[in-house]
């Protein structure tokens, strides 16, 4: 070995020098130990004892190769020497010659049988080649030779990997019970923990391992994670940060950190944490994927395409990343490019949903209706319905219906009911007889639906029938293309709320229906509200009453109002009930106009038949499309949109320049 060199003579016998080496070897004093060796081998070259010690000094200070050269010189010697067999094998791992190494502990095995450690060395080597059968036999005849905790540890760890998790957990318990010290014993247990779904005991495991070893970080990342499911997202962050603090290098604790500042809405927070990640780790193909999601919803679009085109260079073969660039650009109007990017997901995965649920929502918001409503069958469902019985789904758009009795659900918004249920009418025209089942609160709206249609509450027993399908299926499954439109209206409010709404609202001016704000966190949330005192123009305009139709978030704003402005309301009590939109449907019914954002209340007054005016954004959601005043879905309706992003003012001048000739 180069560098080392005889030191000394001495009468001894060359056993007894080499022992004398080996001892030293083991106390670390490699200097020494060489020299005796080398000294030894001065004598007598083909001293195969003294050219395996020197190879294991080789190896233990990094001279691989060096080393596995020399073990085999003393193999080619002695052959049947088995800790030489063994030494070999572990250098050769070290040098990833893995294969190699395997032939070396077999040999090892065939030579000492009853030798755990070379069963146990093979074992790792099978499960670094993912041979994980093969690799529990092996570590299951080690310890049946040798109980020892660390071999146990290597079970459950190759259990885990085969997805035998309570074996793999009485593993580790074991291994535990016999006093193992490495900390992988009780971080594992909270790994198979998770993936059984004891989610609480998964968090007690994490929490022992921290006790007992609280410099392991990946233990603070998993438990951080296990918070953050359970909702616990403050908690989770303070994980997170004892990860970094004793770890600075922890990548996955920055990653989980700026995520779930962005699942609590802290999205300034967010972008700052994946900044921090991004300085350490400048070609993270995931963080720049997230900063620019967190981007998109701080309202800095162009920067999260920024982002997004830098995560596809780092990650090019990734159809998400493509999917979320395009989802920008369809968001800043730059159609032709996002369809590109949707259908460049498409190519990289043919299957995935995302991609095409995108390209769908495009073509519907380009008017290419025909050709939206397939890939639309891809979209995620906003909320679980009762089981049906998958033999009975309705899956084909040319299915004979005659004399077939069809179940159609609710299963996205209250608006999306109130828009799809008209399809039902369609199933009645072409001999099917249908049903309506949607959540318990729509029931008494939209059991006035016309034509008659049943309309039934979930149930966990629905009613019978041949087949079932969503109520937004059913453009597809019906082959509408473009005939979107119904009769108007379709719906009616009681008659006996809108005597009495009648009575409070009054006959004295124009009066306008107002909602400025769709729910916080939904769906199609971003920019589609605007503040209330954003109508003043149409406040401004003679002879006009503007009457709050808002129920919940966004009622806070109509005590922040300009001296100048006044919007009524119709008192507490109006749509308290356990049922949507009863009061709201029987007030518009003496109201002239109903000015709305894009939210339920805009299909309700659609469905309604009432005059309805809809504020847009400027790049709005699909079902509104691109470049008209008028909308395929509802005759009385007429859209105003932003002819900039953000812009409200532009939009509200032209809404009060059309109601001042309305009113005049």
């Amino acid at each position: 070995m180069a560098g080392l060199k005889a030191v000394s003579t001495s009468n001894s016998s060359p056993a007894d020098r080499l022992r004398q080496g080996h001892a030293l070897q083991q106390q670390g004093k490699v200097t020494e130990a060489g020299a005796i060796y080398s000294e030894v081998l001065e004598q007598d070259p083909r001293n195969a004892p003294a050219l395996h010690l020197m190879g294991v000094l080789a190896i233990q200070t990094g001279q691989l190769q060096p080393g596995v050269d020399l073990i085999r010189q003393s193999l080619a010697i002695l052959p049947g020497f088995a800790p030489a067999h063994d030494n070999l094998g572990k250098g050769l791992e070290r040098l990833g010659r893995k294969d190699e190494a395997l032939a070396s502990f077999g040999r090892v095995i065939a030579l000492a049988p009853g030798h755990a450690e070379g069963y146990a060395n093979r074992g790792r080597v099978l499960e670094g080649l993912g041979r994980f059968e093969e690799a529990l036999r092996d570590f299951d005849k080690a310890l049946s030779l040798k109980g020892e905790p660390e071999l146990s540890l290597n079970r459950g760890t190759v259990l885990l990997q085969l997805g035998r998790f309570e074996e793999a957990l009485t593993a580790f318990d074991k291994a535990i019970a016999m006093g193992l010290t490495h900390p992988i014993g009780r971080f594992n247990r909270g790994v198979v923990l998770t993936a059984l779904g004891r989610i609480e005991d998964a968090l007690v495991a994490y929490d022992d391992a921290i006790a007992h070893h609280p410099d392991h970080p990946d233990a603070y990342v998993n438990r951080g994670l296990l918070l953050e499911g359970l909702n616990h997202p403050e908690d989770a962050l303070a994980s997170f940060d004892q990860a970094i603090a004793i770890n600075p290098d922890q990548v996955e604790a920055y990653l989980n950190r700026g995520m779930t500042l962005a699942a609590l809405g802290r999205n300034s927070e967010a972008c700052a944490a994946y900044d921090a990640l991004l300085v350490r780790w400048p070609e993270h193909a995931e963080a720049y994927n997230n900063r620019g999601a967190v981007q998109k919803s701080l309202g800095a679009p162009e920067k999260a395409l920024a982002d997004f085109q830098r995560a596809i260079a780092l990650k090019a073969g990734d159809p998400n990343l493509r999917e979320n660039r395009g989802g920008t650009l369809q968001g800043l109007g730059r159609f032709d490019a996002a369809l590109e990017d949707y259908d460049a997901a498409l190519a990289l995965d043919p299957q995935s949903e995302r991609a095409a649920f995108s390209k769908a929502t495009l073509l519907l918001l380009q008017g290419r209706l025909a050709e939206g409503w397939p890939l639309y069958e891809k979209r995620p469902r906003r909320f679980a319905v009762p089981a049906l019985e998958a033999g009975k789904a309705w899956r084909e758009p040319q299915t004979d219906l005659t004399g077939k009795t069809v179940l159609a659900y609710d299963e996205q918004g209250l608006g999306d009911a109130i828009q799809f249920v008209r399809f039902a009418a369609q199933i009645e025209k072409r001999g099917g007889k249908a049903i309506v089942m949607v959540r318990p609160l729509l029931v008494a709206l939209l059991e006035n639906l016309k034509p008659d249609v049943e309309i039934v509450p979930y149930s966990d027993e629905p009613p019978a029938h041949d087949l079932h399908a969503a109520l937004n299926s059913l453009p597809y499954l019906l082959n509408v293309g473009d005939a979107v439109g119904a009769a108007s209206p379709y719906l009616s409010a009681d008659p006996a709320r809108i005597a009495k709404w009648k009575t409070v609202i009054g006959d004295k001016s124009t009066r306008i229906g107002v909602v400025w704000q769709g729910k916080t966190g939904g769906y199609n949330d971003d920019e589609r509200s605007f503040p209330l005192a954003a109508l003043a123009p149409l406040a401004a305009v003679p002879g006009v009453r503007l009457i709050s139709l808002q129920k919940g978030e966004g009622e806070e704003q109509l005590a922040e109002l300009p001296k100048t402005m006044t919007v009524e309301t119709l008192g507490a009590d109006f749509d308290t009930g356990a049922d949507a939109f009863l009061d709201t449907a029987a007030a518009m019914e003496p109201l002239d106009l109903i000015v709305t954002c894009d939210t339920a209340i805009a299909h309700l007054a659609g469905a309604l038949g009432k005059p309805c005016w809809v504020a847009l954004k400027q790049a709005p959601e699909w079902r509104w499309q691109l470049g008209r005043d008028d909308s395929p879905w509802y005759a009385q309706m007429k859209l105003f949109r932003q002819t900039a992003r953000g812009d409200w003012d532009s939009v509200f001048t032209a809404m009060a320049q059309a109601l001042a000739q309305r009113t005049s």
